[in-house]
């Protein structure tokens, strides 16, 4: 793939976030729905798409950043990069399996059960990574 028309789908990807957590804020605000669920799908996806899309508007016009990019894509981070996916989701899958087995016996909210697994899954998916760089 050209890396001018990765940049380009990439600052897409990055608006879609910002107008995804632009909508929700208005939605939570504005509507009155569900506030607290809105503002932190805001405050999730705001960020996110800001941080991105300076960072590939930065990366067409300094060529350090640009190699950066280049080697995001290069094959070997591509093949380590999905195979950490797939690994953390099967690991993430069998805990979720764990959790509702042990359900009775481990009494847990649902509210806290949803945040472990939000900090659960990127972390097995970054050390993941970690051991798939070393392994590879």
């Amino acid at each position: 793939m050209d890396l001018s028309n990765y940049i380009k789908k990439q600052n897409i990807y990055s608006c879609m976030f910002i107008l995804v957590g632009i909508a929700a804020l208005g939605i939570g605000f504005f509507l009155g729905y569900e506030k607290k669920l809105m503002f932190g799908i805001a405050l999730g996806c705001i960020p996110v798409g800001l941080g991105s899309f300076v960072v590939y508007k930065l990366s067409e016009k300094r060529i350090d950043m640009m190699k950066n990019v280049e080697l995001e894509n290069e094959e070997r981070n591509v093949f380590i990069n999905t195979k950490s996916g797939q690994k953390a989701f099967w690991i993430s899958y069998y805990y979720i399996i764990a959790i509702v087995i042990l359900k009775n016996v481990i009494s847990l909210s649902i509210d806290r059960f949803l945040i472990i697994t939000l900090f659960f899954m990127p972390l097995v998916y970054f050390l993941c990574v970690v051991f798939y760089h070393r392994k590879y």
